[in-house]
């Protein structure tokens, strides 16, 4: 006799999940920036400056900012006459603004509409530029820290940049170049490439790294 053996059991097979686009990967990280409570935060100039004060052009800032009014920031600056390298260091808590003087580097209160930069709002500003950006398309993958990062390319009008680079000029169109990561919607660089001021040279690139996202800061005033 012949065994009557039962079919096969045919095993569906597993649906992909979509590529979430590009404009879908932006979108979600601009959520996630308005929550942000802290993070550290390095803009520097690989080619190129901010202009900051007549004869005083920023080539580096860095700093730790705590979400909605606390910050602690240093400028690398450059001095035009005699060419020399200064640094500036500025604290804010609440209304209360704190800045050194450039020359004695003494610590003084100053207005907080004086400031040469102003990361306060960081994750508002973070979000408004990239959901400013037009065109986006993927360039790449890029790991950081053992996570994957999709790098994203668009343009933004220089203005849109202006909390992030004090001066920006109107008209300008500027690339940008996001590393964001899609499952945590976490966005870690920022490739600026263009003029964003209107004494920048063609060539000039910033790079905005952030790290330690939502680690507790302590920023007290200065002593």
């Amino acid at each position: 006799a012949v065994g009557c053996g039962s079919a096969p059991t045919s095993i569906p097979e597993a649906t992909a999940e979509p590529t979430p686009s590009p404009e879908a990967v932006i979108a979600r990280a601009g959520f996630k920036l308005l929550e942000l409570r802290s993070a550290a935060f390095t803009l520097e100039h690989q080619t190129g400056s901010t202009t900051l004060l007549p004869g005083l052009a920023m080539k580096k800032a860095t700093g730790v900012v705590g979400i909605p009014d606390r910050l602690r920031l240093t400028v690398e600056a450059e001095v035009a006459a005699p060419r020399t390298i200064v640094e500036i260091n500025v604290i804010t808590i609440g209304e209360q603004a704190y800045m050194t003087d450039l020359f004695s580097e003494q610590w003084r209160t100053v207005p907080s509409e004086s400031l040469p930069v102003n990361f306060l709002d960081f994750g508002q500003t973070l979000a408004s530029i990239i959901e400013a950006v037009s065109g986006p398309s993927f360039s790449g993958v890029e790991d950081i820290e053992g996570l994957q990062y999709q790098r994203v390319t668009g343009t933004v009008p220089s203005d849109a940049l202006a909390p992030l680079v004090p001066g920006a000029a109107e008209g300008l169109e500027v690339e940008l170049e996001l590393w964001l990561n899609p499952e945590a919607a976490l966005l870690r660089r920022v490739l600026i490439t263009g003029p964003v001021l209107a004494g920048d040279v063609p060539e000039t690139v910033r790079l905005l790294s952030i790290d330690d996202i939502n680690v507790p800061v302590d920023i007290a005033p200065p002593e």
